[in-house]
Protein backbone atom coordinates (compact mmCIF):
# COMPACT_ATOMS: atom_id res chain seq x y z
CA UNK A 1 0.00 0.00 0.00
CA UNK A 2 3.08 2.34 -0.07
CA UNK A 3 1.90 5.44 -1.81
CA UNK A 4 -1.25 3.80 -2.99
CA UNK A 5 -3.17 6.19 -0.78
CA UNK A 6 -2.68 10.02 -0.08
CA UNK A 7 -3.08 10.97 3.75
CA UNK A 8 -4.85 13.52 2.85
CA UNK A 9 -7.04 11.76 0.57
CA UNK A 10 -11.10 10.30 0.91
CA UNK A 11 -11.14 6.88 2.74
CA UNK A 12 -14.26 6.39 2.17
CA UNK A 13 -14.12 6.30 -1.63
CA UNK A 14 -11.76 3.22 -1.45
CA UNK A 15 -14.95 1.01 -0.71
CA UNK A 16 -16.70 2.34 -3.15
CA UNK A 17 -16.86 -0.11 -6.88
CA UNK A 18 -14.30 1.28 -9.34
CA UNK A 19 -17.56 1.50 -11.97
CA UNK A 20 -18.93 4.69 -9.37
CA UNK A 21 -15.32 6.36 -9.15
CA UNK A 22 -14.23 4.74 -6.17
CA UNK A 23 -10.91 2.59 -5.76
CA UNK A 24 -12.88 -1.24 -5.33
CA UNK A 25 -11.63 -2.39 -2.46
CA UNK A 26 -13.42 -5.03 -0.31
CA UNK A 27 -14.21 -3.41 3.29
CA UNK A 28 -14.05 -6.00 5.94
CA UNK A 29 -16.30 -4.34 8.22
CA UNK A 30 -19.07 -4.74 5.76
CA UNK A 31 -18.25 -7.65 4.64
CA UNK A 32 -18.52 -9.14 7.96
CA UNK A 33 -21.71 -7.37 8.94
CA UNK A 34 -23.22 -8.76 5.42
CA UNK A 35 -21.90 -12.82 6.78
CA UNK A 36 -23.49 -12.69 9.77
CA UNK A 37 -26.64 -11.05 8.36
CA UNK A 38 -27.23 -13.84 5.77
CA UNK A 39 -26.02 -16.71 8.39
CA UNK A 40 -28.84 -15.69 10.78
CA UNK A 41 -31.75 -15.81 8.12
CA UNK A 42 -30.57 -18.86 6.52
CA UNK A 43 -30.41 -20.01 10.02
CA UNK A 44 -34.27 -19.02 10.83
CA UNK A 45 -35.50 -20.92 7.67
CA UNK A 46 -33.54 -23.06 7.02
CA UNK A 47 -35.47 -26.38 7.94
CA UNK A 48 -34.01 -29.21 9.29
CA UNK A 49 -32.44 -30.04 12.78
CA UNK A 50 -28.83 -28.85 13.13
CA UNK A 51 -29.69 -25.43 11.64
CA UNK A 52 -32.52 -24.92 14.59
CA UNK A 53 -29.84 -26.60 17.11
CA UNK A 54 -27.33 -23.87 15.94
CA UNK A 55 -30.06 -21.33 16.14
CA UNK A 56 -30.70 -22.13 19.56
CA UNK A 57 -27.43 -22.68 20.63
CA UNK A 58 -26.70 -18.39 19.09
CA UNK A 59 -29.69 -17.12 21.18
CA UNK A 60 -28.17 -18.52 24.52
CA UNK A 61 -25.15 -16.53 24.08
CA UNK A 62 -25.33 -13.23 26.44
CA UNK A 63 -23.36 -11.39 23.88
CA UNK A 64 -21.62 -12.12 20.61
CA UNK A 65 -25.03 -13.71 19.43
CA UNK A 66 -25.42 -13.67 15.29
CA UNK A 67 -28.59 -13.26 15.83
CA UNK A 68 -28.15 -10.05 17.59
CA UNK A 69 -25.74 -8.77 15.75
CA UNK A 70 -27.24 -9.64 12.57
CA UNK A 71 -30.12 -7.55 14.50
CA UNK A 72 -28.31 -4.46 15.59
CA UNK A 73 -26.32 -4.61 12.18
CA UNK A 74 -29.95 -3.80 10.35
CA UNK A 75 -30.39 -0.97 12.66
CA UNK A 76 -27.48 0.66 11.53
CA UNK A 77 -28.34 0.90 8.05
CA UNK A 78 -32.57 1.38 8.34
CA UNK A 79 -33.27 -1.51 6.65
CA UNK A 80 -36.74 -2.60 5.51
CA UNK A 81 -37.72 -6.11 6.40
CA UNK A 82 -37.36 -8.23 3.27
CA UNK A 83 -39.99 -10.48 2.75
CA UNK A 84 -38.90 -14.19 2.72
CA UNK A 85 -40.15 -15.91 -0.58
CA UNK A 86 -41.73 -19.41 -0.04
CA UNK A 87 -40.78 -20.07 -3.63
CA UNK A 88 -36.89 -19.78 -2.75
CA UNK A 89 -34.90 -21.69 -1.04
CA UNK A 90 -32.89 -20.65 2.58
CA UNK A 91 -29.79 -19.91 0.79
CA UNK A 92 -31.38 -18.10 -2.28
CA UNK A 93 -33.23 -15.75 0.21
CA UNK A 94 -30.22 -15.63 2.51
CA UNK A 95 -28.23 -13.94 -0.48
CA UNK A 96 -30.99 -12.21 -2.17
CA UNK A 97 -31.05 -9.86 2.04
CA UNK A 98 -27.46 -9.75 2.16
CA UNK A 99 -27.51 -7.73 -1.62
CA UNK A 100 -30.03 -5.41 0.12
CA UNK A 101 -27.73 -4.70 3.01
CA UNK A 102 -24.97 -4.30 0.91
CA UNK A 103 -25.92 -2.06 -1.48
CA UNK A 104 -27.25 -0.10 1.09
CA UNK A 105 -23.53 0.45 2.86
CA UNK A 106 -22.57 1.61 -0.49
CA UNK A 107 -25.32 4.15 -0.70
CA UNK A 108 -24.26 5.22 2.86
CA UNK A 109 -20.40 5.89 1.77
CA UNK A 110 -21.32 7.14 -1.49
CA UNK A 111 -23.66 9.73 0.54
CA UNK A 112 -20.97 10.50 3.07
CA UNK A 113 -18.46 11.21 0.34
CA UNK A 114 -20.54 13.78 -1.37
CA UNK A 115 -21.56 15.23 1.36
CA UNK A 116 -17.64 16.55 2.71
CA UNK A 117 -17.34 20.44 1.26
CA UNK A 118 -13.70 18.97 0.19
CA UNK A 119 -13.70 15.53 -1.07
CA UNK A 120 -17.31 15.92 -2.39
CA UNK A 121 -17.12 18.16 -4.78
CA UNK A 122 -15.83 15.28 -7.35
CA UNK A 123 -18.48 13.12 -7.05
CA UNK A 124 -21.02 16.34 -7.52
CA UNK A 125 -19.61 16.95 -11.19
CA UNK A 126 -19.83 13.21 -11.85
CA UNK A 127 -24.27 13.98 -11.37
CA UNK A 128 -24.31 16.47 -13.48
CA UNK A 129 -26.56 15.90 -16.79
CA UNK A 130 -24.00 16.46 -18.73
CA UNK A 131 -21.02 14.01 -18.09
CA UNK A 132 -20.51 10.14 -18.98
CA UNK A 133 -20.07 8.77 -15.86
CA UNK A 134 -19.37 5.83 -17.07
CA UNK A 135 -16.30 6.37 -19.50
CA UNK A 136 -15.33 8.82 -16.80
CA UNK A 137 -14.97 6.18 -14.28
CA UNK A 138 -12.53 3.96 -16.88
CA UNK A 139 -9.42 4.95 -16.21
CA UNK A 140 -9.95 3.44 -12.60
CA UNK A 141 -9.73 0.13 -14.32
CA UNK A 142 -7.09 1.13 -16.82
CA UNK A 143 -4.35 -0.96 -14.82
CA UNK A 144 -2.33 2.16 -13.50
CA UNK A 145 0.27 1.61 -11.09
CA UNK A 146 -0.99 2.12 -7.70
CA UNK A 147 1.33 5.21 -6.39
CA UNK A 148 0.15 7.00 -10.17
CA UNK A 149 -3.32 6.32 -9.44
CA UNK A 150 -3.38 7.35 -5.90
CA UNK A 151 -1.93 10.79 -6.88
CA UNK A 152 -4.73 11.01 -9.37
CA UNK A 153 -7.65 10.56 -6.80
CA UNK A 154 -5.65 12.70 -4.87
CA UNK A 155 -6.06 15.37 -6.66
CA UNK A 156 -10.06 14.84 -7.67
CA UNK A 157 -9.90 15.03 -3.95
CA UNK A 158 -8.49 18.04 -3.52
CA UNK A 159 -6.18 17.28 -1.29
CA UNK A 160 -2.92 18.22 -2.91
CA UNK A 161 -0.50 20.32 -1.28
CA UNK A 162 -1.50 23.93 -2.90
CA UNK A 163 -1.35 26.90 -1.31
CA UNK A 164 -4.86 27.55 -0.70
CA UNK A 165 -4.98 24.20 0.82
CA UNK A 166 -2.05 24.89 3.01
CA UNK A 167 -4.00 28.13 3.96
CA UNK A 168 -7.71 27.05 4.07
CA UNK A 169 -7.96 23.72 5.40
CA UNK A 170 -4.40 23.45 7.70
CA UNK A 171 -4.50 27.07 8.42
CA UNK A 172 -0.72 27.95 7.94
CA UNK A 173 -0.11 31.52 7.89
CA UNK A 174 1.43 31.17 4.04
CA UNK A 175 0.12 33.59 0.81
CA UNK A 176 -2.65 31.53 -0.80
CA UNK A 177 -2.35 32.95 -4.28
CA UNK A 178 -0.78 31.06 -7.22
CA UNK A 179 3.37 30.70 -7.62
CA UNK A 180 3.38 31.09 -11.02
CA UNK A 181 0.60 33.82 -12.29
CA UNK A 182 0.15 35.49 -8.45
CA UNK A 183 -3.53 36.70 -9.49
CA UNK A 184 -5.87 33.47 -8.28
CA UNK A 185 -5.92 31.03 -5.34
CA UNK A 186 -3.47 28.01 -5.68
CA UNK A 187 -6.24 25.37 -5.88
CA UNK A 188 -5.95 21.67 -8.01
CA UNK A 189 -8.60 23.26 -10.70
CA UNK A 190 -6.71 26.41 -11.22
CA UNK A 191 -3.53 24.17 -11.29
CA UNK A 192 -4.56 22.09 -14.45
CA UNK A 193 -6.80 24.43 -16.55
CA UNK A 194 -6.66 28.21 -15.21
CA UNK A 195 -3.30 29.33 -15.01
CA UNK A 196 -2.44 32.24 -17.39
CA UNK A 197 1.62 31.09 -17.21
CA UNK A 198 0.87 27.65 -17.73
CA UNK A 199 -2.18 28.19 -20.57
CA UNK A 200 1.43 29.22 -23.03
CA UNK A 201 3.23 25.85 -22.51
CA UNK A 202 1.84 23.16 -20.41
CA UNK A 203 -1.85 23.10 -21.79
CA UNK A 204 -0.57 23.48 -25.28
CA UNK A 205 1.23 20.53 -24.42
CA UNK A 206 -1.01 18.84 -22.95
CA UNK A 207 -3.51 19.61 -25.64
CA UNK A 208 -1.31 18.51 -28.84
CA UNK A 209 -0.73 15.15 -26.86
CA UNK A 210 -3.73 14.31 -26.76
CA UNK A 211 -5.25 15.57 -29.88
CA UNK A 212 -1.94 13.56 -31.54
CA UNK A 213 -3.27 10.30 -30.20
CA UNK A 214 -6.59 11.25 -31.15
CA UNK A 215 -5.25 11.28 -34.72
CA UNK A 216 -3.26 8.88 -34.57
CA UNK A 217 -6.64 6.59 -33.73
CA UNK A 218 -8.39 7.78 -36.57
CA UNK A 219 -5.63 7.12 -38.92
CA UNK A 220 -5.18 3.66 -37.77
CA UNK A 221 -9.08 3.05 -38.08
CA UNK A 222 -8.65 3.79 -42.00
CA UNK A 223 -5.78 2.03 -42.46
CA UNK A 224 -3.52 4.19 -42.37
CA UNK A 225 0.23 3.57 -41.88
CA UNK A 226 1.32 4.67 -38.36
CA UNK A 227 4.09 4.22 -35.91
CA UNK A 228 3.32 1.56 -33.65
CA UNK A 229 3.91 3.56 -30.48
CA UNK A 230 1.51 6.20 -29.50
CA UNK A 231 4.25 8.61 -27.79
CA UNK A 232 6.06 8.84 -31.21
CA UNK A 233 3.41 9.03 -33.46
CA UNK A 234 4.26 13.17 -35.29
CA UNK A 235 1.33 14.03 -36.78
CA UNK A 236 2.02 15.00 -40.36
CA UNK A 237 -0.14 18.17 -42.52
CA UNK A 238 -1.90 15.89 -44.65
CA UNK A 239 -2.50 11.91 -44.56
CA UNK A 240 -3.70 9.59 -46.83
CA UNK A 241 -5.61 6.09 -46.91
CA UNK A 242 -4.33 3.46 -49.48
CA UNK A 243 -7.26 4.45 -51.92
CA UNK A 244 -6.46 8.13 -52.18
CA UNK A 245 -10.23 8.88 -50.71
CA UNK A 246 -9.59 9.30 -47.43
CA UNK A 247 -7.52 12.90 -46.35
CA UNK A 248 -6.88 13.41 -42.58
CA UNK A 249 -5.30 17.05 -42.31
CA UNK A 250 -3.77 18.05 -39.18
CA UNK A 251 -3.96 21.43 -37.41
CA UNK A 252 -4.88 22.74 -41.00
CA UNK A 253 -6.30 26.52 -41.60
CA UNK A 254 -9.38 25.99 -43.68
CA UNK A 255 -10.00 29.05 -46.26
CA UNK A 256 -13.80 30.54 -46.33
CA UNK A 257 -15.38 33.50 -48.11
CA UNK A 258 -16.69 35.08 -44.94
CA UNK A 259 -14.23 36.05 -41.82
CA UNK A 260 -14.03 33.06 -39.22
CA UNK A 261 -12.50 33.27 -36.32
CA UNK A 262 -11.98 29.76 -35.57
CA UNK A 263 -10.53 28.56 -38.97
CA UNK A 264 -8.08 25.93 -37.86
CA UNK A 265 -9.86 22.91 -36.35
CA UNK A 266 -7.38 20.15 -34.54
CA UNK A 267 -8.14 17.37 -37.08
CA UNK A 268 -10.15 17.33 -40.69
CA UNK A 269 -11.52 14.19 -41.99
CA UNK A 270 -12.56 14.45 -45.81
CA UNK A 271 -14.35 11.73 -47.01
CA UNK A 272 -14.55 11.87 -50.83
CA UNK A 273 -16.60 8.58 -51.54
CA UNK A 274 -19.53 10.11 -49.59
CA UNK A 275 -18.61 13.97 -49.83
CA UNK A 276 -18.06 14.21 -46.28
CA UNK A 277 -15.96 16.43 -44.26
CA UNK A 278 -15.85 16.07 -40.48
CA UNK A 279 -13.87 18.96 -38.39
CA UNK A 280 -13.05 17.62 -35.02
CA UNK A 281 -11.63 20.21 -32.69
CA UNK A 282 -11.05 19.37 -29.43
CA UNK A 283 -10.42 20.49 -25.67
CA UNK A 284 -9.30 20.11 -22.37
CA UNK A 285 -10.84 22.35 -19.84
CA UNK A 286 -11.95 22.08 -15.97
CA UNK A 287 -14.49 19.43 -15.59
CA UNK A 288 -16.31 22.21 -14.11
CA UNK A 289 -16.24 24.22 -17.55
CA UNK A 290 -17.30 21.22 -19.67
CA UNK A 291 -20.63 22.22 -20.69
CA UNK A 292 -19.54 26.00 -21.41
CA UNK A 293 -16.77 25.21 -23.62
CA UNK A 294 -18.66 22.45 -25.64
CA UNK A 295 -21.09 25.54 -26.25
CA UNK A 296 -17.93 27.76 -26.97
CA UNK A 297 -16.81 25.47 -29.49
CA UNK A 298 -19.89 25.06 -31.24
CA UNK A 299 -20.44 28.92 -31.39
CA UNK A 300 -17.03 29.32 -32.49
CA UNK A 301 -17.42 26.79 -35.40
CA UNK A 302 -19.70 27.66 -38.33
CA UNK A 303 -19.70 25.77 -41.97
CA UNK A 304 -16.93 26.84 -43.47
CA UNK A 305 -18.41 27.57 -47.13
CA UNK A 306 -15.66 28.09 -49.77
CA UNK A 307 -16.43 27.93 -53.78
CA UNK A 308 -14.96 24.23 -53.95
CA UNK A 309 -17.29 22.54 -51.18
CA UNK A 310 -21.21 23.88 -51.84
CA UNK A 311 -22.26 19.97 -52.15
CA UNK A 312 -19.96 19.11 -49.31
CA UNK A 313 -21.52 17.92 -46.53
CA UNK A 314 -19.93 19.32 -43.22
CA UNK A 315 -20.24 18.27 -39.66
CA UNK A 316 -18.84 20.15 -37.00
CA UNK A 317 -17.78 18.02 -33.78
CA UNK A 318 -16.29 19.00 -30.44
CA UNK A 319 -15.75 17.23 -27.68
CA UNK A 320 -14.21 18.54 -24.69
CA UNK A 321 -13.02 16.47 -21.94
CA UNK A 322 -12.54 16.92 -18.48
CA UNK A 323 -9.07 17.21 -17.48
CA UNK A 324 -10.14 14.91 -14.71
CA UNK A 325 -11.79 12.58 -17.22
CA UNK A 326 -15.02 13.77 -16.81
CA UNK A 327 -16.22 12.85 -20.30
CA UNK A 328 -19.23 14.65 -22.02
CA UNK A 329 -22.18 12.57 -23.21
CA UNK A 330 -23.28 13.65 -26.34
CA UNK A 331 -22.89 10.91 -29.02
CA UNK A 332 -20.76 12.05 -32.01
CA UNK A 333 -17.67 11.18 -34.26
CA UNK A 334 -15.36 11.72 -31.61
CA UNK A 335 -17.14 9.99 -29.31
CA UNK A 336 -15.68 6.52 -30.75
CA UNK A 337 -11.68 7.37 -29.89
CA UNK A 338 -12.51 8.69 -26.05
CA UNK A 339 -11.18 5.38 -24.96
CA UNK A 340 -8.23 6.03 -26.89
CA UNK A 341 -7.32 9.36 -25.81
CA UNK A 342 -8.07 8.30 -22.27
CA UNK A 343 -5.24 5.81 -22.53
CA UNK A 344 -2.86 8.65 -23.24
Amino acid sequence: MHKMLHPKADVERLYIPRKDGGRGLIDVETAFKTATIGLDHYLKHKEGQYPKQVLEHERSKAKNSISKNATKFKREVTMPEIENREDKSASENAKALKHVFKSRMKSMKEEKWKNKALHGQYPKILEKPHVDTVTTNKWLSSNLKGETEGLLVAAQDQAINTRNYQKVICGQPVESKCRLCSQHEETVDHIVSGCEVLAKTEYISRHNNAAAYLHRSIGKDHDIEITDKWYEHEPETVIHNKDNNITIMWDMPVNTERTITANRPDIIVKDSVNSTCKLIDMTVPSDRNIALKETEKKMQVQRPRTRNTENVAYENRSDPCGCWCAWYSEEGYGRKHQESIRKS
